[in-house]
């Protein structure tokens, strides 16, 4: 069975921003020459969906909707007007497509109108998936019933989902062998004891433990790494985020939910459920923090590394399910993570991966590991032999491809 497929993505604006200031020149080449560029640099699932479907023998198309100048070349290319939005150059390419599945892995800002708009332009459409591996509004909730179902990364998605009648199937995150035949191409990181690779949110549910952690490593003068973002530390950041989430409220009571869904900045309200607080943290962890990295420069500052430090969001549950777990063991460096009660589901603890439960805890690991560098050497071997045999993208597709097809017929 051929199927059309078409996946639509919404990249980290972070990640955009830093890849076009790094590569300028990208700005001026065709549609295809930026999209292969873009490609090239594994940020999230890359075109894996794509290209491996493509093996299968189906007709597919990757897009990524917020990639402005991308975008802009597929626009000019194809007659659309030069002041056309994200928004509509995305349906142009849909139409022009037509396709029969479409897989949104940027769920929040695809859903409910947009999507039910698509059911009525595409008589052929048999399939709209979802994904999600974030936290979620209840605001957000009526948006989601638009799809057919979700694939979500770990078994407490699929839990929360299910709560509101949501049918969801688990396909965990997994790692591009490709990128190790890039990894070692010009990399000038210097070879660091421990990385943390990641931010911080104020966002109550978020990174509280997190937080516990890094300050307890600049307060114990541990070397480490660390590059991300930390909260703006002033208050009319704090002030837009709680007047978004008060507006978003407003607007969704008083039966203007359309409204809500087309402007960006009330839809990104909807995302908290309470209201927004800020977040004090030691001046000694803003100095040590540098710029974050993304793709194939977060792999090669990664593979250098002795130890990567791993943590998952708080709201997260007691399952694994992050992306740094596979990145970070697909590179080879010892993975230094949370224990939750499906890691052994992915790795053997203390053969392929470290865990802790508690900042005690994970204090006591990292300081065993710097002062057995073999010991952390082996691990990281270990845990990457075991990523690239069973965490793969040919495993992962494969598990999507198969339960898609199961709903088509």
């Amino acid at each position: 069975m051929s199927i059309r497929f078409l996946k639509i993505s919404n990249y980290y604006r972070g990640f955009l921003d830093d890849y076009y200031q790094r590569n300028p020149h990208v700005k001026a080449m065709d549609y295809m020459g930026q999209y292969n560029h873009l490609m090239g640099q594994y940020f999230a699932w890359s075109d894996n969906y794509a290209r491996l479907l493509e093996d299968k023998g189906n007709e597919t198309i990757e897009i990524v909707g917020n990639a402005h100048f991308l975008q802009k070349a597929w626009a000019l290319e194809n007659g659309i007007k030069s002041s056309a939005i994200n928004e509509e150059i995305v349906l142009n390419q849909i139409l022009k497509f037509m396709p029969e599945v479409i897989y949104f892995q940027d769920s929040m800002t695809y859903n409910g109108s947009f999507i039910l708009n698509l059911r009525k332009l595409l008589p052929n459409l048999k399939l709209c998936i979802g994904n999600l591996c974030a936290p979620f509004g209840s605001g957000q909730i009526d948006g989601f019933k638009a799809f057919d179902y979700f694939t979500v990364c770990s078994p407490f998605f699929k839990q929360q989902l299910a709560r509101f009648a949501i049918n969801s199937v688990i396909i965990p995150h997994a790692f591009d062998r490709r990128i190790l035949q890039s990894i070692e191409n010009e990399n000038d990181y210097q070879q660091a004891s421990i990385v943390f690779l990641g931010s911080i949110f104020a966002d109550e549910g978020f990174h509280s433990l997190r937080r516990q952690i890094l300050e307890n490593l600049v307060k114990e003068r541990i070397q480490f790494s660390f590059y991300g973002n930390l909260p703006d530390r002033s208050l009319l950041a704090l002030y837009k985020k709680q007047a978004s989430f008060l507006a978003s409220r407003l607007l969704d009571n008083i039966g203007l939910n359309k409204l809500t869904e087309s402007v960006t900045v009330f839809r990104k309200g909807r995302h908290h459920d309470s209201l927004p607080r800020g977040l004090k943290l030691s001046p000694k962890l803003y100095s040590v923090a540098k710029s974050p990295l993304f793709g194939m420069e977060m792999f090669k500052a990664l593979s250098r590394a002795d130890i990567g430090f791993n943590i998952h969001i708080d709201c997260a549950g007691d399952y694994a399910a992050n992306m740094r777990m596979f990145e970070t063991t697909g590179v080879g460096t010892c993975l230094l993570t949370d224990r939750k009660s499906n890691l052994k589901d992915y790795f053997q603890e203390d053969a392929e991966v470290v865990a802790y439960d508690s900042v005690e805890e994970c204090m006591e690991k990292i300081r065993y590991l710097v002062d057995n560098p073999l010991v952390s050497q082996e691990i990281g071997l270990s845990g990457q032999k075991r990523t690239l045999a069973h965490h793969n993208f040919e495993d992962r597709v494969d598990r999507f491809y198969e339960y898609m097809i199961q709903r088509i017929k």
